[in-house]
């Protein structure tokens, strides 16, 4: 998974810390206007959960209840569960989806990776990130997981981050994603007439040449004519090391952004579509990009307050549950809400808050 901001030096975050403190008094006394609904919030888990034995299943679904959130978010992992054509797994995936409906927790199923035999020839060395040579192919995997979990899962967010080449080999390409977001949407709805279907949760990015920015991406995903094929825009509104609201970082800010983002929602007539933050939070520990745990969690706590505010933001999923090593320096192991003991961190707390509390808090 790729949080990245992309400051290139020490100084840029630095400065930007400073607007952190600068910002956080003004921005956090706006009023809180509309009031969200009630099960505004999730946790996004990310890669791996399908993998764990029952006991550690129950523990994540109660530490989520815990929590209050009434959401979570997990991998349908194509390239694991039909690794061989037209043998499937699907195992640990029940696992997870039977625990969680047990446990009253709505799931949004991200419809994931490559499978080797899927790619095309040319792709064969790539990994699993690496787009599939059919969008057709991928579209009727969708619909088999439809299928199979139609009494327990609603909500489909078709593939990962799209317009980043770590995610979307061998490059990012608005066109050959739409095919694959209407193939899949085609055949969700077909066996889920009521299916939510997300679009790609898209991560802070630039146009630089090889990535593609979340707001040129949407704009061209409509310019493809895929608009009809989903249900919600997904987002990725990763804004550390700068709190959500602050509008002095707007250039580079993806929260902040996702106001431009609404705007070409509305320009192309999704008036009442809205956009769901299918994967936020910050980095602990001692990385170069990491925060820290007060400022992680004054970052949710602003990030939860603003989607309430802009009203266009209806869920948000907090990445992730529990840190996933105990490497300070690597800053993937470190965006958990607990710590590698299950000790809840600061930004916990804020979570149980704002889910108590159903506005500004």
């Amino acid at each position: 998974m790729t949080k990245a901001l992309r400051l290139s030096a020490a100084a840029v975050v630095l400065v930007v810390l400073g607007v952190v403190v600068q910002s956080s008094v003004s921005e956090s006394s706006k009023p809180c206007e509309p009031a969200p609904s009630t099960d505004s919030t999730g946790i996004a888990l990310g890669s791996g959960y399908t993998a764990l034995g029952q006991p550690e299943i129950d523990k994540v679904i109660e530490d989520i209840q815990d929590s209050g959130s009434d959401w979570i978010r997990f991998d349908f992992d194509w390239s694991f569960i039909e690794s061989t054509q037209g043998t499937f797994d699907w195992s640990g995936t029940d696992r997870l989806v039977e625990a969680a409906k047990a446990s009253g927790l709505h799931v949004l199923g991200l419809i994931t990776y490559t499978p080797e035999w899927a790619r095309a020839a040319s792709d064969s060395e790539a990994d699993s990130h690496t787009r599939p040579a059919d969008p057709t192919t991928f579209g009727d995997f969708a619909g088999i997981a439809a299928e199979r979990y139609i009494d327990a899962v609603s909500a489909w967010e078709i593939w990962n981050e799209p317009n980043l080449q770590s995610f979307f080999n061998p490059a990012p390409d608005v066109g050959y994603y739409s095919e694959m977001l209407t193939a899949a949407s085609a055949s969700i709805k077909k066996v889920q007439p009521d299916a939510t279907i997300v679009s790609g949760g898209l991560s802070p990015a630039t146009d630089n040449g090889t990535d593609i920015s979340p707001t040129t991406f949407l704009s061209d995903l409509y310019d493809t004519g895929a608009g009809p094929y989903f249900d919600i825009v997904g987002m990725h509104p990763y804004s550390f090391p700068a709190l959500p609201s602050d509008a002095l970082t707007q250039s580079w800010n993806s929260f902040y952004r996702m106001r431009f983002m609404h705007d070409t929602m509305v320009t192309n007539g999704d008036t009442a579509k809205s956009i769901w933050a299918t994967e936020f939070g910050s980095p602990t520990g001692s990385s170069p990009e990491a925060v820290t745990e007060a400022v992680q969690a004054e970052i949710l706590r602003d990030g939860i307050n603003e989607a309430r505010r802009l009203g266009f933001v209806s869920k948000l999923f907090v990445y992730s549950l529990q840190d996933l090593g105990s490497d300070l320096g690597d800053r993937e192991q470190n965006f958990g809400l607990l710590d590698t003991n299950s000790d809840p961190k600061p930004a916990m707390t804020v979570l149980e808050n704002a889910n108590k509390t159903g506005g500004c808090f």
